[in-house]
């Protein structure tokens, strides 16, 4: 048992190192992007002004919308987005290259949305996905990310293993799931790493897995298979 253990710790240390730099910036780069819609609106309707009621007049109709956009930039939208918010203008976009803002009662354009935030969330999201990759080399990117995940997956599982103390006593348990304070550097580095990795396993656990099964299709159709559905073709 303690071969094994052993042979875990290096297989482990190993992964850690080898996946360190991708996991770091797709931890990063997805912390980010949790924060895209909320960044990007408030850059879109920054300065933005007129888009208030109309008193009297009702916010028009999606046709009535779409027809004056029409006829404004000789092409329809690919998106239209409402917003419960009566003060809110609307969000028109034509694909990702540009975004339009109108008035919701009168169909008045009031700007653009903010190209440079789009574009930047744009390469965060590249580097997300697959290293920021070009076309040709899209698909080695999403590979090593992918790989990576795989590889963050077995630190998550392995360090739950070797977390678990040989000793079941109470104090021993406390010894890796609390901080202790007064230790010399290495022990304290080891029972922060004990600590912050059991206390952060769930979350991490869920983060990482719906990673591996959004990055390779015989994970998806596990997932299918285990709710009991056929995999889609």
């Amino acid at each position: 048992m303690s071969r094994l253990r052993t042979l875990l710790f290096w297989m482990h240390l190993a992964t850690g190192v080898l996946v360190a730099a991708v996991v770091l910036v797709m931890s990063v780069t997805g912390v980010l992007l949790t924060y895209q819609r909320q960044v990007t609106a408030w850059a879109d309707t920054r300065g933005l002004d007129g888009s208030a009621p109309v008193p009297g007049r009702p916010r028009l109709g999606a046709e009535a919308l779409l027809e004056a956009v029409h006829a404004r930039e000789g092409r329809l939208p690919t998106a239209v987005t409402w917003r419960a918010d009566p003060d809110a203008p609307v969000q028109v976009a034509f694909g990702r290259e540009r975004t339009l803002y109108l008035n919701a009662y009168t169909g008045a354009t009031l700007g653009e949305g903010a190209a440079g935030t789009r574009a930047f969330f744009r390469k965060v999201t590249d580097w997300h996905r697959w290293l920021a990759a070009g076309d040709e080399s899209r698909d080695r990117g999403k590979a090593i990310t992918g790989a990576a995940n795989l590889g963050f997956l077995f630190l998550v599982l392995s360090g739950l293993v070797l977390w678990f103390p040989r000793n079941l006593a109470a104090r021993a348990f406390r010894n890796v799931m609390v901080f202790r304070r007064g230790l010399p550097p290495k022990a304290r580095d080891f029972n922060w790493h004990n600590v912050i990795g059991f206390w952060s396993l769930v979350p991490l656990f869920v983060v990482v897995l719906s990673a591996v099964v959004i990055s390779y299709p015989w994970a998806s159709d596990l997932v299918y298979r285990a709710a009991g559905e056929d995999p889609p073709a």
